[in-house]
């Protein structure tokens, strides 16, 4: 019995030790075989390329093809627009000739009146607010 057992522990360590020779001169191999990152450098590039192409394609696509019909295509403006509250406003809104006085609030918006003659507005006039003649006297002020 116990030379059986002795048997058994000498073909047991001579088949560890076989195959740690064997898994050394196969790690060896496997070390020599991989690959480095500058061997697919130029398909890391082209890959690169081909995402930013898919992605300029789609926001081109987007941008063409993205007309809703209905939408008023630059005949509806926002003439003036004045503040009521903290998300109340009242804008005077051109659509084709008509002027419509409307009411926004943060649920609803309303048409208040639609005016009968419609108001001349200036398209370039200049900020008449006091904040914006302050600004401007400060910035000429500090001109040498």
């Amino acid at each position: 019995m116990l030379k059986s057992t002795f048997i058994v522990g000498i073909l047991l360590s001579t088949t560890f030790f076989m195959n740690s020779v064997a898994l050394a001169e196969t790690t060896v191999a496997i070390g020599d075989s991989v690959t480095r990152p500058s061997e697919y450098f130029g398909q890391i590039m082209l890959s690169l390329v081909l995402v930013l192409l898919i992605i300029f394609l789609a926001a081109w696509i987007l941008r063409r093809y993205s007309r809703f019909p209905g939408v008023a295509d630059g005949n509806l403006k926002v003439i003036g627009a004045l503040s009521v509250g903290q998300r109340e406003r009242i804008l005077l809104l051109q659509v084709g000739q008509e002027q419509i006085v409307v009411g926004v609030t943060s649920s609803k918006i309303t048409t208040l009146h639609q005016l009968e003659e419609p108001v001349q507005v200036k398209d370039n006039a200049p900020m008449s607010s006091q904040f914006s003649k302050r600004l401007q006297d400060a910035l000429k002020s500090r001109k040498p």
